[in-house]
C-alpha cells in the first residue's frame, strides 16, 4: 500500500504539471556580476563575468571569452553567489499540519511541499536535504524530487531523508499528537537492532538518499524530552551499519550532549541541532569531521526570546515548560558554537514553523549568535554542499550552475540575503526581477 500510494503521487503530480516546466535545451549564458564571491574566499572577489553551459560554471573571469550566440545577463549592479543550500527542513510539513495533523491526508501533505519547493527556489535556495517525511504510511519526499527533476513542478534540487526513524514515544511518533488510546501504524516507528536494520533497507527501497534518526527527543513532541536517549548504543551503530552497507550516509536528531556523543560514536555524518552539546563534544565533533546542523532560527531565536519572558502562550503547557527550562543552556551552546571548530552546515527547520519565513533568515540568526559572515555565508554554499557530497555550492568552472543574486553585500550587511532578485538552477533562470 505505501508504494501504490507514493506511485499515485507522482502520477498526480505529472498530470497536473506534465512536461510544461522542463527547461528547453538553452544557449550559452555570461552572467554579468558586479561584485562576487564564489563561496570559498574570505571576501568578495569584486567584477566578474561567469560563463554557464548546459546547466555547468564552464569559465570565470573578469574577462572571458564569450560563446558565440550567448544570452547576456546583466548584474552589474548585484552581489553574485552561489545558490543557498539548507540542510535541514521538512518539505510536507507546516504549522496548520502540525496543529491539525490527525485530519491530514497525504494529498494535503503533497500539496504543502509542492508550495514549499516553489517559495524555497523563489528564496535562492537551489538545494535542500529533508530532514523527515512528515507521512506516517508512505514516502513522499521522493516523489517531490522526480517530479521537480521532470520538470513537473518548480523547486530546489531534493535529497530526501525519508522518515526519521524513531523509538515509541519518541520524536517522531506522531501518535503522541492524538488523543489517548489512538493507534497508528507509522513505518518510521520502530525499536530493536534487527527491526532498525529492516527499517533502514525499507528506508533505501523506497528511494530516499539519507537516513536519518531521533537520538534524543525534542521540544515539539510531548512525551519526550530533549536529553532524553531514544536508541542504545547498539541501536544506533545497526542504524549506521546498514545505512553505510547500501551506501547511504546517516544524520541524526538529537539535542542533549549523551545523544549526541552516542550518535557520534556510532559513526553518523551530521548531527541536527546538537543544541545542548557541551564544549568537549563540539570539540570531539570538531574532531571527528563531523558536520552541525544548528538550526539556530528555529531554536536559539526561540530561546532568546523565551529568556526575555516572551512566551508564546498558544503552545501546549508541555512546550513552553521545557521552553523555559533550557533557554539559558540553548544560548550558552550557541556561544561554544560560534567559538568552536567544528563544520556548521546551515539548517532551518522549515516546515516545523510556516514557509511563509523566508529560510535566509538563518544566515542573520547564525551571526548574531557569533557566528562570523564569512562562516555564516560558507555553511549555506559550500560547506554545506561538503556535507551533501554535490558539486555545487562553488562559483567555479565545472560546478554546477546554481547562483542567486541580491542588490547589496552580505559581508557589510547578511540580512541581504533575504533579498535575492535572482535565481539560477542547473544553468537554468528561474527569477531575474533585478
Amino acid at each position: 500500500m505505501p508504494r501504490l500510494l507514493s506511485g499515485l503521487l507522482l502520477m498526480v503530480l505529472m498530470s497536473f504539471g506534465g512536461t510544461a516546466l522542463a527547461a528547453a535545451p538553452q544557449p550559452a549564458t555570461v552572467i554579468l556580476a558586479g561584485n562576487y564571491w564564489d563561496g570559498l574566499a574570505p571576501k568578495p572577489l569584486g567584477y566578474a563575468e561567469i560563463v554557464v553551459k548546459d546547466g555547468t560554471i564552464t569559465a570565470v573571469g573578469s574577462k572571458v571569452v564569450r560563446p558565440e550566440g550567448a544570452e547576456i545577463i546583466d548584474l552589474s549592479r548585484q552581489f553574485v553567489m552561489p545558490g543557498f543550500i539548507d540542510c535541514h527542513l521538512h518539505l510536507t510539513g507546516n504549522i496548520r499540519i502540525i496543529n491539525a495533523f490527525a485530519g491530514m491526508n497525504d494529498a494535503a501533505l503533497t500539496l504543502a511541499g509542492v508550495n514549499a519547493c516553489q517559495m524555497l527556489l523563489h528564496n535562492g535556495f537551489t538545494t535542500v536535504r529533508d530532514a523527515g517525511d512528515f507521512s506516517i504510511v508512505s514516502w513522499i519526499t521522493p516523489v517531490l524530487r522526480t517530479a521537480i527533476e521532470s520538470g513537473a513542478i518548480r523547486g530546489p534540487k531534493i535529497i530526501s531523508g525519508g522518515h526519521m526513524l524513531s523509538a515509541v514515544g519518541g520524536h517522531f511518533d506522531f501518535s503522541g499528537q492524538t488523543r489517548n488510546g489512538i493507534i497508528m501504524e507509522q513505518v518510521s516507528v520502530v525499536e530493536g537492532v534487527d527491526a532498525l536494520r529492516r527499517a533502514v533497507h525499507d528506508e533505501a527501497r523506497h528511494g530516499v538518499d539519507w537516513i536519518k534518526f531521533a537520538g534524543s527527543g525534542g521540544f515539539l513532541s510531548p512525551s519526550d524530552g530533549p536529553e532524553d536517549v531514544s536508541y542504545s548504543q547498539e541501536e544506533m551503530n545497526a542504524i549506521v551499519a546498514a545505512a553505510k552497507g547500501l551506501g547511504k550516509p546517516v544524520f541524526v536528531h538529537a539535542y542533549g550532549d549523551k545523544a549526541v556523543r552516542m550518535a557520534a560514536g556510532a559513526g553518523v555524518r551530521s548531527v541536527e541541532h546538537g543544541s545542548l552539546s557541551s564544549v568537549e563534544t563540539l570539540q570531539m565533533l570538531a574532531s571527528k569531521g563531523i558536520y552541525l546542523v544548528p538550526t539556530q532560527y528555529a531554536v536559539v531565536r526561540n530561546a532568546r526570546e523565551t529568556c526575555k519572558g516572551h512566551i508564546n502562550m498558544e503552545d501546549p503547557e508541555w512546550a513552553r515548560a521545557k521552553a523555559v527550562k533550557y533557554c539559558s543552556q540553548l544560548l550558552e551552546c550557541a556561544r561554544n558554537v560560534a567559538k568552536s571548530n567544528v563544520k556548521i552546515a546551515l539548517g532551518t527547520d522549515l516546515g516545523t514553523f510556516d514557509y511563509s519565513v523566508n529560510g535566509a533568515k538563518e544566515f542573520s540568526e547564525m551571526v548574531q549568535n557569533g557566528i562570523s559572515p564569512l562562516r555564516a555565508l560558507k555553511a549555506g554554499t559550500s560547506m554545506a554542499a561538503e556535507l551533501l557530497d554535490l558539486n555545487t555550492g562553488i562559483i567555479a568552472p565545472g560546478k554546477r550552475a546554481d547562483i542567486v543574486a541580491m542588490s547589496g553585500n552580505p559581508f557589510e550587511d547578511i540580512s541581504v540575503t533575504e533579498q535575492v532578485v535572482f535565481v539560477m538552477k542547473d544553468g537554468v533562470v528561474y527569477r531575474n526581477d533585478h
